[in-house]
């Protein structure tokens, strides 16, 4: 294989250092995933991403924050997000499709909890959540 693809990449703390610095000037560095280990609060994560996209404005930074045990961002005003495993179960209660139906129910939930989610993510500066 003579082609290479971005990689998205990862950081161990809270804070860019310099070989971070280094592997994000990288061209075939596409991006960054955000963990736990990288969060202290909102202003923090702000910062973070503001940093990230003052080496490159170009990279994309993502987050696994989907909801229930796999949520990264827990506390300082972040959502409480349920396993998407509840919606699907409430989906299953009932696929009518009618309103007031578990169809409904959980696509109207899901929509919620996904603009919750995109809305906070975006005011810290995060990209895209692999949900």
């Amino acid at each position: 294989m003579t082609q290479h693809a971005p990689l998205i990449i990862d950081i161990a703390g809270t804070s860019l250092n310099k070989a971070d610095r280094r592997r994000l000037k990288h061209p075939l560095t596409g991006g960054l995933i955000l963990f736990a280990r990288n969060w202290q609060d909102r202003a923090q994560l702000a910062a973070l991403c503001e940093d990230i996209k003052s080496v490159r404005s170009d990279l994309l930074i993502c987050v696994d924050h989907e909801g229930g045990r796999v949520q990264r961002f827990r506390t300082d005003g972040f959502t409480h997000l349920p396993p998407m495993s509840a919606l699907g179960e409430l989906w299953f209660k009932d696929q009518a499709g009618v309103p007031g139906s578990g169809a409904m129910a959980a696509t109207n939930a899901a929509t919620a909890c996904g603009y919750v989610l995109a809305a906070e993510l975006r005011a810290c500066g995060v990209d895209f959540s692999f949900t």
